[in-house]
């Protein structure tokens, strides 16, 4: 079984925390961040900064827990690990895939 795109008990607790009305300026917040995110981390794997790499993958990883993007915020977390140990190899591949997966959770956000 895959799992979802939006884990809806993680996006309820927010939703119940932050309230109705402000959630939608959350994830538009999210939705502007995120090919920012997914930008900085293409550029540092080129440029071969791991710092600004890990810090990217950090935030990324953050950000999409909170709204229960578990996979995607997973995911993230792996490309974190790589740049903490140093070795980015393979990376890019898995860049591409979050890129791919980005425009699904967008709309699985838009949808709750």
């Amino acid at each position: 079984m895959t799992q979802p795109i939006i884990d809806t008990a993680t996006f309820d607790e927010l939703k119940a925390a932050m309230g109705a009305d402000f959630i939608g300026e959350l994830i538009d917040t999210y939705c502007e961040e995120t090919p920012v995110l997914l930008a900085q981390l293409e550029r540092a794997l080129a440029e071969g900064d791991m710092e600004g790499f890990r810090r990217a993958a950090h935030s990324m990883k953050s950000n999409s827990a909170t709204f229960g993007a578990l996979a995607f915020s997973a995911q993230a977390r792996e490309l974190e690990m790589m740049a903490k140990q140093g070795d980015l190899r393979g990376a890019e591949t898995r860049v591409a895939s979050l890129a791919a997966e980005y425009p699904q959770l967008v709309q699985g956000l838009r949808e709750l």
